[in-house]
């Protein structure tokens, strides 16, 4: 019995992760330390906006069952690591009742760059921290590494975590004038516009604003080129199926671009969702003409809306 126990000991050693957890929940299970499960449900943003690991975490709780979600720094723009594959609650003791008095949460995430071992403790009110432990078992020579992350709570705000990149199209292209000059509208709509939630397109007058519009949508829309540049943008999208009438205008004498995606941008929980790109040489000839005009009150409702949004932010 003797043998078999220093065996087991020794091949647990083996598992750095495994004796990780078992340590820092160990130390997280002092006096005073406890909080109710509940406590951890919600969704949790880095203090520091600055942040180079892990930004946002969104942690649900289901009886005694914990799904712990995250995000990370990536350039441009964030990257969500997913569900964890494993997350689990623990307590002080062996009888502890984890609804009441749970002291930490673990989750681990086996990513393409590595393995990720995060333990959640409570903290001050609404706040709690996560110490981070990285490692690379490919052989790379990398060193492994901690973190640690304090997170406060955003109260009255719901991230999606698995809502789809859009499904952009090129619907057509118009020509019309505007005070004198010659312009081709390259239309385009998103076919999966009823995936995304009408939460994301709400006012968010404690957002910043987009030009003088204090009342701008919660989730921005960019259209960029094949190259990354941004061509056009949206801040007053008011709901879902506003994105089915995207469009850029380029000046006669201008060539369009090769290509242009379009990006979503939800300001309040900092998530970004890309489209694929769609050929402009698709349509090569206008399908449509609008009447000539020196009035922007003539236009279309959404292109008299974006026509005064371009003052505020030329091309």
């Amino acid at each position: 019995m003797r043998r078999l126990t220093y065996n087991f000991w020794r091949n647990r050693m083996k598992e750095p992760s495994i004796m990780v957890i078992l340590g820092l929940v160990f130390a997280a299970a002092s006096p005073g330390g406890s909080a109710q499960l509940d406590h951890f449900s919600g969704y949790w943003i880095n203090v520091d906006p600055e942040a180079s690991g892990v930004t946002a975490l969104e942690i649900g709780v289901t009886g005694l069952e914990v799904n712990v979600g995250a995000w990370g720094r990536c350039d441009p723009e964030e990257c969500y690591w997913g569900s964890a594959n494993s997350s689990i609650a623990y307590g002080p003791r062996i009888d502890s009742d984890l609804a009441s008095e749970a002291t930490a949460l673990s989750a681990i995430w086996r990513l393409s760059f590595g393995e990720t071992l995060m333990v959640i403790l409570p903290s001050e009110p609404d706040q709690i921290r996560a110490d981070v432990y990285t490692r690379f078992p490919d052989g790379s020579g990398r060193s492994a590494y901690a973190e640690s992350f304090l997170f406060e709570r955003r109260e009255g705000d719901r991230c999606f975590q698995d809502l789809p990149d859009p499904q952009l199209e090129l619907t057509g292209i118009e020509s019309y004038t505007v005070s004198g000059k010659n312009f081709t509208r390259y239309n385009l709509a998103v076919a999966n516009w009823n995936a995304y939630p009408p939460e994301i397109f709400e006012a968010a007058p404690d957002l910043p604003p987009c030009g003088l519009n204090p009342q701008s949508s919660r989730t921005w829309v960019e259209i960029r080129d094949q190259d990354g540049g941004r061509i056009y943008g949206f801040c007053a999208l008011n709901h879902p199926m506003n994105l089915t009438g995207l469009w850029f205008s380029v000046e006669e004498g201008e060539g369009p671009p090769e290509s242009a995606y379009m990006v979503m941008i939800d300001r309040r929980c900092e998530r970004y969702l890309r489209s694929n790109e769609v050929s402009i040489d698709d349509l090569s000839t206008p399908t449509k003409s609008v009447e000539p005009t020196d009035s922007n009150a003539a236009l279309p409702a959404n292109l008299q809306a974006m026509m005064n949004f371009q003052r505020f932010f030329p091309l």
